[in-house]
């Protein structure tokens, strides 16, 4: 049914086509003066042939069930443009090559759909050596019945190298889908599976490929076709689209691949910048367009730019796939037929989607010049329609909110890695399966609006990191990291500069519902501010709890109840999960019942210490401590040196030598004389 698999990269699915395309553009080009009529028979052709696959009764129930809404108003959209491009177009010009065209590109899609017949019947179990003999005759027969049609028609000038050309088409074509493995989804023996439909972090894949494989199928055929103006552009521009396309395609793997931040190697982020490049490049297009200035550079910079963003996105998109099936194992299920199919369905829905797009394009296009298409530079100019480049944009829009939803950062992509190489070593851990299982549901969302104002703030506050060395990760037994606390400055500092992730203690009043937290803001702050009017101090105290709700969520803070002793277990609960899971944490661990010190550190409350005999209850582990002071005078943030709990000593004896420790550090971070400790703690 499909012309994917999802073993391998999708890449070669967006290219596949485009051979097909650009040959009967050309053919059309000498046939009958039109190169834009060829592209849009081709188009009409190909959605028939994937819409007729889709509507099989072994695949419908595959689609999504947004899908079956669109493929009715696709279908209605598709016999409308049929009937306008085979019916009532050609009455509007004559041409003796017009039937020749047609038949034409019937015998290109007709070799395309019997090259994936073949594919599949070698890849079957049942296909009997005659079979798939008569199937390769009948590919030669193919090619033969083109060629006497094009020597025929056009004369052995330019019948031949037009018929050579087609040849070369057939077996471009069928190493494109050799690549991408076209083998029937029916060879794969099925097994009990979760309905991955019913997972968050899937559904938003869905809708990502959805609408990003349409978008570039759409940005693809429009950009071909304004080339197609001048035929002498279309090879060199697909030697420019392949070039640009097989570089950064392969860039991007090798830095997913290779980046030693696990933290950079998150393909929504490839997602994100692919999809600004394509979008630049079809906004500049149309700038171009619009004002006149077109010239084969020009153009050659949009397709380069749409090709590459493509490439990236893409990538990005494979990546994200490669993830489906860890998903799967993580929710209890694994990847069967029904999951292959479901995802093939998927991607013929989009396939389809951005080739209809296209084929409303250039039928307004074809409509709007009848026969006398644009021929020249300023006539593709005085012809431009944008209707082309708003569609190309309201895709863009739809993939850009799917990325957004997607839950899997970098980090969540890294345990989810880890936590499978776990169970394959026969290893449990609890509280990570239910921090990833969260993550799939959808509870946990991507730090977009987090990473977004880090990369403002870093601006304004350089600081720099003093014996980061001494942080010794360890997944097994992850940090509690002590800090000063330095007003609001510590928490700010931490989260823009920290080399590790870490997980922040919080006051539960600047986390979970809005409505309280921004009652909170307004009754603590900006409602004392005398001088700001009342309207304009609840406008700012909305804004800011608003804000602080998303960044604590999206930092995944842990809310720390102060006034209530046994919601406070609570906080120790999550804390506990959360380094079981493999997470650091951050406390600042100074009372807040005085001013925080500016230099060294205040008085500690000793709560804290709790945490690490709940910890080494729970799991048996001796939590390992980290101080750190950070300096506004030097800008600095200093890591001490780590110190272990130890559950042998009696807690009050503990709990003072761990604050004693802590103390000791900090000042001795801070460089202060310890006969000039209480001085800095008055």
């Amino acid at each position: 049914m499909s012309e994917h698999g999802t073993e391998k990269m999708p890449l070669s699915s967006t290219m596949a086509h485009l051979y097909g395309y650009i040959y009967c553009m050309l053919l059309s080009n000498i046939l009958t003066g039109i190169p834009l009529f060829g592209g849009a028979l081709y188009l009409c052709g190909r959605g028939v042939i994937v819409f007729s696959g889709i509507l099989q009764k072994k695949n419908r129930k595959y689609l999504p069930n947004a899908g079956k809404w669109w493929i009715g108003i696709e279908a209605v959209a598709l016999f409308a443009l049929s009937i306008l491009l085979i019916g009532l177009f050609p009455t509007t010009f004559e041409s003796t090559g017009l039937w020749v065209l047609y038949a034409a590109v019937a015998l290109c899609l007709l070799a395309d759909a019997n090259t994936r017949r073949i594919l599949k019947l070698t890849g079957g179990k049942d296909a009997s050596r005659r079979t798939r003999i008569v199937g390769i005759i009948l590919q030669g027969m193919i090619i033969i019945a083109m060629s006497v049609i094009l020597i025929a028609s056009l004369g052995p000038w330019p019948g031949w190298p037009m018929s050579g050309g087609f040849a070369l088409l057939v077996l471009i074509r069928a190493y494109a889908l050799y690549q991408m493995d076209v083998r029937s989804a029916d060879e794969r023996k099925p097994s009990d599976t979760t309905d991955m439909r019913s997972i968050q972090a899937y559904q938003s894949f869905e809708w990502i490929s959805l609408s990003l494989i349409a978008g570039i199928e759409l940005l693809t055929a429009v950009m071909y076709a304004l080339l197609a103006t001048q035929t002498e552009w279309l090879l060199p521009a697909m030697a420019v689209a392949i070039g640009c396309t097989l570089v950064f395609a392969e860039g991007a793997m090798i830095f997913l691949r290779r980046s030693r931040n696990p933290n950079r190697r998150n393909p929504t982020w490839l997602l994100l910048i692919g999809l600004a490049m394509c979008t630049g490049g079809a906004v500049l297009c149309g700038w171009m367009l619009g004002r006149g200035i077109v010239d084969y550079v020009r153009m050659y910079l949009c397709l380069g730019l749409c090709s590459a963003g493509g490439a990236m996105s893409l990538t990005g998109l494979y990546y994200i796939e490669q993830m489906m099936p860890g998903v799967a194992r993580l929710m209890g299920g694994t990847v069967d037929t029904d999951y292959t199919r479901m995802r093939q369905s998927n991607i013929e829905l989009a396939r389809l989607l951005g080739d209809t797009l296209a084929l409303v394009a250039l039928t307004i296009f074809c409509f709007a010049g009848k026969a006398d298409l644009p021929r020249s530079w300023d006539q593709l100019c005085a012809r431009y329609q944008p209707v082309m480049i708003v569609m190309i944009l309201i895709v863009s829009v739809g993939a850009l909110l799917s990325i957004f939803h997607f839950p899997f950062s970098a980090r969540y992509i890294e345990k989810l890695r880890k936590f499978l190489h776990q169970q394959e070593a026969g290893e449990e851990n609890p509280a990570l399966k239910r921090q990833l299982e969260n993550a799939a549901r959808g509870q946990v969302h991507q730090p977009f609006l987090t990473r977004f104002l880090v990369s403002i703030l870093k601006i304004g506050f350089k600081y720099t990191l003093r014996d980061e060395d001494h942080i010794v990760q360890d997944d097994s037994n992850p940090i509690l990291f002590l800090g000063n606390h330095l007003e609001v400055l510590g928490p700010i500092l931490c989260t823009l500069w920290f080399p590790v992730h870490v997980r922040f203690w919080s006051i539960s009043q600047m986390m979970g519902d809005k409505e309280k937290v921004c009652d909170y803001v307004y009754t603590n702050t900006f409602g004392k501010v005398s001088w700001l009017p009342d309207f304009a101090a609840r406008l700012v105290s909305r804004f800011i709890g608003w804000l602080s709700v998303n960044v604590m969520s999206q930092l995944e803070c842990i809310p720390v109840y102060r006034d209530s002793p046994m919601k406070l277990r609570e906080t120790v609960r999550i804390s506990i999960e959360a380094l079981e899971a493999g997470d650091n944490l951050m406390i600042f661990p100074e009372s807040p019942d005085q001013k925080y010190e500016l230099q060294g550190i205040g008085k500690l409350s000793p709560g804290f210490v709790m945490l690490a005999t709940a910890y080494w209850k729970k799991a048996g582990k001796r939590l390992r401590m980290l101080p750190v002071y950070i300096s506004k005078a030097e800008k600095t943030i200093q890591f001490g040196t780590i110190f272990v709990f130890n559950p042998d000593n009696p807690y009050a004896d503990e709990q003072k030598r761990i604050i004693d420790e802590t103390e000791r550090q900090i000042f001795a971070m801070a460089g202060i004389e310890p006969d000039t400790e209480e001085a800095a703690n008055a």
